[in-house]
Protein backbone atom coordinates (compact mmCIF):
# COMPACT_ATOMS: atom_id res chain seq x y z
CA UNK A 1 0.00 0.00 0.00
CA UNK A 2 2.94 2.51 0.91
CA UNK A 3 4.56 1.66 -2.63
CA UNK A 4 1.38 2.77 -4.06
CA UNK A 5 1.09 5.76 -2.76
CA UNK A 6 4.98 6.34 -3.33
CA UNK A 7 3.91 5.83 -7.36
CA UNK A 8 0.92 8.10 -6.85
CA UNK A 9 3.27 10.33 -5.46
CA UNK A 10 5.58 9.90 -8.32
CA UNK A 11 3.52 9.98 -11.09
CA UNK A 12 2.22 13.13 -9.83
CA UNK A 13 5.55 14.69 -10.38
CA UNK A 14 6.36 13.46 -13.19
CA UNK A 15 3.36 15.12 -14.56
CA UNK A 16 5.08 18.45 -14.40
CA UNK A 17 8.26 17.08 -16.46
CA UNK A 18 8.51 18.78 -19.90
CA UNK A 19 8.11 15.49 -21.92
CA UNK A 20 4.86 14.68 -20.19
CA UNK A 21 3.31 18.59 -20.12
CA UNK A 22 3.60 18.31 -23.81
CA UNK A 23 2.18 15.29 -24.26
CA UNK A 24 -0.76 16.35 -21.20
CA UNK A 25 -1.46 19.57 -23.90
CA UNK A 26 -2.13 17.32 -27.14
CA UNK A 27 -4.20 15.16 -24.97
CA UNK A 28 -6.08 17.87 -23.73
CA UNK A 29 -6.94 19.14 -26.90
CA UNK A 30 -8.28 15.77 -28.19
CA UNK A 31 -10.19 14.95 -25.53
CA UNK A 32 -11.58 18.67 -25.22
CA UNK A 33 -12.69 19.17 -28.85
CA UNK A 34 -14.47 15.34 -28.26
CA UNK A 35 -16.19 16.19 -24.99
CA UNK A 36 -17.09 19.86 -26.38
CA UNK A 37 -18.96 18.32 -29.36
CA UNK A 38 -20.29 15.52 -27.24
CA UNK A 39 -21.94 18.31 -24.65
CA UNK A 40 -22.79 20.72 -27.44
CA UNK A 41 -24.91 17.71 -29.17
CA UNK A 42 -26.11 15.43 -26.58
CA UNK A 43 -26.93 17.18 -23.36
CA UNK A 44 -30.33 18.35 -24.40
CA UNK A 45 -31.22 15.14 -25.66
CA UNK A 46 -30.23 13.40 -22.54
CA UNK A 47 -32.17 16.07 -20.20
CA UNK A 48 -35.29 14.49 -22.21
CA UNK A 49 -34.21 11.38 -21.78
CA UNK A 50 -33.97 11.71 -17.74
CA UNK A 51 -36.75 13.55 -17.53
CA UNK A 52 -38.69 10.32 -19.36
CA UNK A 53 -36.84 7.62 -17.41
CA UNK A 54 -37.92 9.34 -14.54
CA UNK A 55 -41.57 9.95 -15.49
CA UNK A 56 -41.39 6.22 -16.28
CA UNK A 57 -40.88 5.24 -12.92
CA UNK A 58 -43.56 7.62 -11.91
CA UNK A 59 -41.49 10.71 -10.62
CA UNK A 60 -43.53 13.55 -13.09
CA UNK A 61 -41.20 15.98 -14.12
CA UNK A 62 -43.04 18.03 -16.33
CA UNK A 63 -45.21 20.00 -14.28
CA UNK A 64 -44.45 23.89 -15.26
CA UNK A 65 -42.23 25.70 -12.87
CA UNK A 66 -45.08 28.23 -11.98
CA UNK A 67 -47.14 25.55 -10.48
CA UNK A 68 -44.87 22.85 -9.15
CA UNK A 69 -44.46 22.08 -5.23
CA UNK A 70 -40.90 23.26 -3.49
CA UNK A 71 -40.24 19.67 -3.05
CA UNK A 72 -40.89 18.94 -6.95
CA UNK A 73 -38.37 21.77 -7.71
CA UNK A 74 -35.62 20.26 -5.17
CA UNK A 75 -36.06 17.13 -6.68
CA UNK A 76 -35.51 18.28 -10.34
CA UNK A 77 -32.56 20.23 -9.16
CA UNK A 78 -30.71 17.21 -7.97
CA UNK A 79 -32.19 14.25 -9.44
CA UNK A 80 -31.88 15.31 -13.04
CA UNK A 81 -28.87 16.27 -13.31
CA UNK A 82 -27.52 13.19 -11.22
CA UNK A 83 -29.03 11.12 -14.09
CA UNK A 84 -28.51 13.18 -17.26
CA UNK A 85 -24.34 12.79 -15.86
CA UNK A 86 -25.68 8.98 -15.39
CA UNK A 87 -26.07 8.83 -18.88
CA UNK A 88 -23.14 11.25 -20.15
CA UNK A 89 -20.45 9.75 -17.75
CA UNK A 90 -19.89 6.21 -19.42
CA UNK A 91 -18.78 8.08 -22.61
CA UNK A 92 -16.70 10.44 -21.00
CA UNK A 93 -14.94 7.53 -19.09
CA UNK A 94 -14.41 4.98 -22.03
CA UNK A 95 -13.38 8.16 -24.49
CA UNK A 96 -10.46 9.33 -21.29
CA UNK A 97 -9.79 5.60 -20.52
CA UNK A 98 -9.30 4.47 -24.45
CA UNK A 99 -7.46 8.13 -24.78
CA UNK A 100 -4.65 7.19 -22.01
CA UNK A 101 -4.00 3.59 -23.21
CA UNK A 102 -4.30 3.78 -26.97
CA UNK A 103 -2.55 7.53 -27.40
CA UNK A 104 -0.61 8.23 -23.82
CA UNK A 105 0.04 5.27 -22.72
CA UNK A 106 3.33 4.62 -25.46
CA UNK A 107 5.36 7.47 -24.97
CA UNK A 108 4.97 7.30 -21.35
CA UNK A 109 5.89 3.40 -21.37
CA UNK A 110 9.36 5.01 -23.70
CA UNK A 111 9.94 7.66 -21.13
CA UNK A 112 10.08 5.10 -17.93
CA UNK A 113 11.36 1.94 -19.60
CA UNK A 114 14.57 3.97 -20.69
CA UNK A 115 15.04 6.74 -17.54
CA UNK A 116 13.88 4.00 -14.68
CA UNK A 117 13.23 0.70 -16.07
CA UNK A 118 16.54 -0.24 -18.96
CA UNK A 119 17.20 -3.40 -17.26
CA UNK A 120 14.00 -4.48 -17.51
CA UNK A 121 13.94 -6.80 -20.62
CA UNK A 122 11.04 -7.16 -23.37
CA UNK A 123 9.78 -10.64 -23.48
CA UNK A 124 6.07 -9.52 -24.46
CA UNK A 125 4.71 -9.49 -28.26
CA UNK A 126 2.82 -6.59 -28.47
CA UNK A 127 -0.16 -5.39 -31.13
CA UNK A 128 -2.72 -3.71 -32.18
CA UNK A 129 -5.20 -5.58 -32.58
CA UNK A 130 -4.70 -7.62 -29.05
CA UNK A 131 -4.55 -3.87 -27.55
CA UNK A 132 -8.02 -2.98 -29.11
CA UNK A 133 -9.56 -5.99 -28.19
CA UNK A 134 -8.45 -5.55 -24.32
CA UNK A 135 -9.86 -2.29 -24.52
CA UNK A 136 -13.41 -2.89 -26.85
CA UNK A 137 -13.74 -6.03 -24.21
CA UNK A 138 -13.16 -3.76 -20.72
CA UNK A 139 -15.14 -1.25 -21.92
CA UNK A 140 -18.18 -3.57 -22.32
CA UNK A 141 -17.99 -5.27 -19.47
CA UNK A 142 -17.67 -1.34 -17.93
CA UNK A 143 -21.44 -0.23 -19.95
CA UNK A 144 -23.14 -3.90 -19.10
CA UNK A 145 -21.93 -2.73 -14.90
CA UNK A 146 -22.94 0.88 -15.09
CA UNK A 147 -26.57 -0.56 -16.98
CA UNK A 148 -26.67 -3.07 -14.04
CA UNK A 149 -25.92 -1.00 -10.81
CA UNK A 150 -27.74 1.54 -12.16
CA UNK A 151 -30.64 1.44 -10.21
CA UNK A 152 -28.53 1.11 -7.07
CA UNK A 153 -28.18 4.73 -7.28
CA UNK A 154 -30.82 5.48 -5.18
CA UNK A 155 -29.30 4.35 -2.43
CA UNK A 156 -27.62 7.56 -0.61
CA UNK A 157 -24.05 7.48 -1.27
CA UNK A 158 -23.71 5.16 -4.61
CA UNK A 159 -23.96 7.61 -7.36
CA UNK A 160 -20.74 8.78 -5.63
CA UNK A 161 -19.28 5.42 -4.76
CA UNK A 162 -20.19 3.42 -8.06
CA UNK A 163 -18.97 5.92 -10.90
CA UNK A 164 -15.29 5.84 -8.84
CA UNK A 165 -15.55 1.85 -8.51
CA UNK A 166 -16.50 0.94 -12.08
CA UNK A 167 -14.05 3.83 -13.35
CA UNK A 168 -11.15 2.53 -11.16
CA UNK A 169 -12.18 -1.27 -12.56
CA UNK A 170 -12.12 0.12 -16.58
CA UNK A 171 -9.01 1.35 -15.49
CA UNK A 172 -7.19 -1.40 -14.22
CA UNK A 173 -8.59 -3.49 -17.14
CA UNK A 174 -7.07 -1.09 -19.72
CA UNK A 175 -3.79 0.46 -18.21
CA UNK A 176 -2.64 -3.20 -16.87
CA UNK A 177 -2.51 -4.56 -20.04
CA UNK A 178 -1.10 -1.54 -22.26
CA UNK A 179 2.02 -0.93 -19.56
CA UNK A 180 2.75 -4.68 -19.47
CA UNK A 181 2.22 -5.70 -23.34
CA UNK A 182 5.93 -4.79 -24.50
CA UNK A 183 7.68 -6.20 -21.38
CA UNK A 184 5.48 -9.00 -19.76
CA UNK A 185 5.22 -13.13 -21.36
CA UNK A 186 1.84 -14.27 -21.54
CA UNK A 187 2.49 -16.45 -17.93
CA UNK A 188 3.72 -13.00 -16.57
CA UNK A 189 1.03 -11.22 -17.53
CA UNK A 190 -1.69 -14.31 -16.37
CA UNK A 191 0.26 -14.36 -12.87
CA UNK A 192 0.64 -10.57 -12.77
CA UNK A 193 -3.39 -10.14 -13.46
CA UNK A 194 -4.52 -13.13 -11.25
CA UNK A 195 -2.75 -11.98 -8.04
CA UNK A 196 -3.62 -8.00 -8.95
CA UNK A 197 -2.71 -6.20 -5.49
CA UNK A 198 -4.56 -3.83 -3.95
CA UNK A 199 -2.32 -1.48 -4.49
CA UNK A 200 -3.14 -1.32 -7.85
CA UNK A 201 -6.71 -0.61 -7.02
CA UNK A 202 -5.74 2.19 -4.67
CA UNK A 203 -4.44 3.41 -7.66
CA UNK A 204 -7.54 2.70 -9.83
CA UNK A 205 -9.68 4.19 -7.11
CA UNK A 206 -7.39 7.56 -7.07
CA UNK A 207 -7.11 8.16 -10.32
CA UNK A 208 -10.94 7.90 -10.69
CA UNK A 209 -11.60 10.04 -8.49
CA UNK A 210 -9.26 12.59 -9.21
CA UNK A 211 -10.64 12.53 -12.46
CA UNK A 212 -14.03 13.98 -11.14
CA UNK A 213 -12.26 17.24 -10.19
CA UNK A 214 -12.65 19.79 -12.99
CA UNK A 215 -8.51 21.05 -12.73
CA UNK A 216 -6.87 17.97 -11.65
CA UNK A 217 -9.08 16.06 -14.62
CA UNK A 218 -7.01 17.77 -17.60
CA UNK A 219 -3.58 15.95 -16.00
CA UNK A 220 -5.57 12.28 -15.79
CA UNK A 221 -5.22 10.79 -18.49
CA UNK A 222 -0.69 11.37 -18.34
CA UNK A 223 -0.68 10.81 -14.40
CA UNK A 224 -2.84 7.27 -15.00
CA UNK A 225 -0.77 6.19 -17.22
CA UNK A 226 2.42 7.03 -15.70
CA UNK A 227 1.50 5.39 -12.14
CA UNK A 228 -0.26 1.93 -13.93
CA UNK A 229 3.36 1.80 -15.77
CA UNK A 230 5.34 2.28 -13.16
CA UNK A 231 3.34 -0.18 -10.45
CA UNK A 232 3.16 -2.88 -13.40
CA UNK A 233 6.69 -2.48 -14.50
CA UNK A 234 8.02 -2.54 -10.76
CA UNK A 235 5.95 -5.71 -10.46
CA UNK A 236 7.23 -7.47 -13.48
CA UNK A 237 10.79 -6.32 -11.91
CA UNK A 238 10.10 -7.78 -8.71
CA UNK A 239 8.76 -11.07 -10.21
CA UNK A 240 11.84 -11.50 -12.15
CA UNK A 241 14.17 -10.88 -9.62
CA UNK A 242 12.44 -13.78 -7.23
CA UNK A 243 11.90 -15.84 -10.54
CA UNK A 244 16.51 -15.42 -10.78
CA UNK A 245 16.98 -16.02 -6.72
CA UNK A 246 14.94 -19.39 -6.91
CA UNK A 247 16.80 -20.23 -9.92
CA UNK A 248 20.17 -18.93 -8.16
CA UNK A 249 19.26 -21.06 -4.98
CA UNK A 250 18.44 -24.40 -6.98
CA UNK A 251 20.96 -24.68 -8.72
CA UNK A 252 23.85 -24.10 -5.76
CA UNK A 253 26.22 -27.20 -4.92
CA UNK A 254 24.65 -28.75 -1.70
Amino acid sequence: MNSAVSTLFQAFIDSFRPKMLALTLISVSIAALFWLLLIWFSVEPLYNAALALLNWLGMDMTVYAGTEPSMLSWLKFIIVPIVVFGFMWPIVATSAVLLAGLYVTPPVLNYLAQRDFSGLEKRGKNSIVRGLWVAIRATVVFLVLWVITFPLWIIPGMAFVLPIVLTAQLLLSVMRHDALADHATVDEMKLIKKGDSSGAWLIGIVCAFLSFIPPVLLIMPVMSALAFTRHYLSLLNHIRSQHDRTIEHTLEPV
